[in-house]
């Protein structure tokens, strides 16, 4: 699940920038499953005013389910506060 290419097959931008440089992606993806466990409380709490217990196991259940999409987008979005997208790039590389 945590594999990723070395490179980027559009730009040949490096994904393996440094050592622990993915360890920043941890606070995005603590953001990330906050987010998501306030959703699951607004959505219980409005939709079915669960009893307390529900809602951890209903909480548990939908953050073991995101795990590898939230992994992989706190990733994207750590990695997209330091390298931009450049159109320039994908237009020469034929994949804009």
């Amino acid at each position: 699940m945590g594999d990723m290419p070395d490179n980027c097959p559009v730009c040949g931008e490096n994904f393996r920038r440094e050592p622990g440089f993915y360890y920043g992606a941890m606070y995005v993806s603590y953001a990330l499953t906050i987010a998501q466990s306030v959703a699951v409380f607004v959505a219980m709490y409005t939709f079915a005013s669960p009893h307390w217990k529900w809602y951890l196991i209903t909480n548990a259940l939908s953050i073991l389910v995101m795990f590898p999409l939230i992994f992989r987008w706190s990733r994207a979005i750590w990695i997209n506060f330091f390298v931009h997208y450049d159109a320039e790039v994908a237009a020469k590389a034929g994949k804009a």
